[in-house]
């Protein structure tokens, strides 16, 4: 209650409490007195000017170098374009056979392929970032301008499992001293000229000469490391800037610092064809399954239809049939509905019996089953999402292996899917089953009021269904095996390329904002640190004169 009594001051500003203004006057004599430091503070100003200026100077200039791709959408493996090919086109567009999935693109999953270490490891390896180059005493990596290289073949490369240092002295005869350290051990190896090959336990390295232009071949002295390429590949990862441009658009930006451009240049360029060269190996192993079944069915269909051709043939020969078309014109008009649903449930179970058979083949127990149903096109299907997920166990079998928890969930859930689609399979078996006995009931009911028709001319129409059955089917399966040769063919990029690796205009180090605040801050810790010491120290030799004096008196 006190404190709310405290009557105003004589400048009309509000009373303040004597706590604070003992701070103020207790914090002033400090400021006061660290300004009147003006030799330490110059003094300190003038080395944090000189580190600012080495830094500005010394540290290399860094640049951002950035690329952009598109991630394009598999179109399938069986395409949905329809080829006039007479009555299979037709058929087809009854049927609505079309792609087996595949549309939308996780950009998620792009990413993370792009981030895997198996991919970084072939993008070291191909450029062999996994040799490190150094002149002595600089910590600057040389990129193109080494004048030897090392190379290791893939068995060193899979079986180095820690570091390797050389050192390298190139003398003016050609000579070459190769001193080499790992694990605490040193060998120093001689040779006449180069190439040399150094082997050290199971490990070889081929030392040659760099022959391109950008080499600079009057350096004599090299330091050397040599890192498990697994190592480099996931500090690159950790260095490698890639995320989605936008959540609406396919485009994924990656991006990476370097004071040597080309190299960072290069490393993304790399990059990116490496996981087109990937994805393309992944969809043409695919399309290979596909292929194979297609051809399998194929060949089974002609042996059935000629064998067909000849029944055919030999029975128009017995009867002495000539043109049965002109004589049954009458039945064909009265016919055609029901013979044309017929084919048309005729082919589409020799495609379910077709499917079932495939599905059922313990060879085939994680294979994409191919959609040959209509039900089988929307997202909710039982054989999209069995599709589906055999993807994503693909994918997670490409960077592990069966006995990684993930991929044993993705097997339970896939063997979970495989009994959905039995069931699916089945079902549409006994629809077709029912359609089909429902047709014939029909068509012999009018068969039976057309008891003027002669016997051989419905044997002659039952023959002719048959092949036009087996013709639809051929030619269905032979286009679909045409489209996927030919979308094979194509080998369209997985990441079309937007922007190839590009350097932005503007070096974003050495940073003249950081070399400013670092000015002001190593200021300020040296003038303070200058005056509290010298003051810790005057107050040290005072207290210990004091103490002699009484020690004396």
């Amino acid at each position: 209650m006190e404190a709310n009594n405290q009557l105003p001051r004589e400048d009309g500003r509000p009373a303040t409490n004597d706590a604070d203004d003992r701070e103020a006057v207790g914090l002033r004599p400090i400021i006061v007195g660290y300004l009147r430091q003006r030799t330490t503070i110059l003094v300190s100003a003038a080395i944090s000017l000189l580190a600012a200026i080495l830094y500005l100077v010394l540290y290399p200039k860094t640049y951002e170098i950035m690329a952009r791709v598109q991630i394009q959408e598999d179109a399938g493996m069986l395409g949905t374009g329809s080829i006039g090919l007479g009555e299979a086109s037709g058929l087809m567009k009854t049927f609505g056979i079309g792609s087996m999935g595949g549309g939308s693109v996780s950009i998620d999953d792009e990413i993370s392929t792009l981030k895997s270490n198996s991919l970084m490891r072939k993008m070291v390896v191909e450029l062999g970032l996994y040799a490190d180059y150094r002149r002595p005493y600089s910590l600057l990596r040389m990129y193109g301008e080494e004048p030897v290289r090392v190379t290791c073949d893939s068995a060193t490369l899979a079986a180095l499992n820690d570091e390797v240092e050389f050192k390298l002295h190139l003398t003016d005869r050609g000579a070459a001293e190769i001193t080499a350290k790992t694990k605490g051990q040193k060998q120093t190896f001689h040779f006449d000229r180069l190439p040399a090959v150094v082997q050290l336990d199971k490990c070889t390295f081929t030392f040659t000469r760099n022959t391109e232009p950008t080499a600079k071949n009057d350096i004599t002295r090299l330091e050397i490391t040599v890192y498990p390429p697994s190592w480099v590949a996931e500090k690159a990862a950790d260095d490698f800037l890639i995320e989605d441009y936008s959540k609406s658009a396919n485009i994924i930006e990656l991006s990476c610092t370097d004071y040597e451009r080309q190299r960072a240049k290069d490393m993304l360029n790399v990059l990116i064809d490496y996981y087109n060269h990937d994805a393309y190996d992944y969809k043409k192993a695919q399309s290979d399954v596909s292929l194979a079944f297609l051809s399998e069915r194929i060949i089974h269909v002609t042996d059935e239809l000629e064998k067909v051709e000849r029944q055919i043939e030999q029975y128009k020969a017995e009867n002495k049939i000539t043109d049965v078309e002109y004589d049954i014109q009458y039945y064909a008009e009265y016919m055609r509905d029901i013979k044309g649903r017929l084919i048309e449930a005729e082919t589409q179970s020799n495609i379910i019996a077709m499917m079932d058979a495939f599905v059922k083949n313990p060879a085939n127990r994680y294979k994409l089953v191919p959609s040959l149903l209509t039900t089988s096109e929307t997202e909710s299907s039982p054989i999209f999402l069995y599709n589906q997920a055999l993807l994503e166990r693909e994918k997670a079998l490409r960077n592990s292996n069966e006995s990684n928890p993930l991929v044993a969930s993705l097997t339970t859930q896939v063997d979970r899917l495989r009994e959905t689609v039995f069931q699916t399979i089945n079902n549409a078996q006994q629809s077709m089953t029912q359609t089909r006995r429902t047709l014939e009931k029909q068509e012999r009911e009018l068969l039976d009021r057309m008891g003027s028709v002669p016997v051989q001319e419905r044997v002659y129409v039952d023959y002719k269904r048959q092949q036009e059955i087996l013709q639809g089917v051929y030619l269905i399966l032979l286009q679909k095996r045409e489209e996927i040769s030919l979308a094979l063919g194509q080998h369209t990029d997985r990441a079309k390329i937007v922007d190839t690796a590009f350097v932005k205009a503007k070096p974003i180090g050495p940073r003249k904002v950081f070399a400013l605040a670092g000015f002001v801050v190593l200021t300020l810790l040296l003038s303070i640190g200058w005056i509290v010491c010298r003051d810790q120290y005057r107050l040290l030799r005072k207290e210990l004169r004091d103490s002699r004096e009484r020690s004396e008196s």
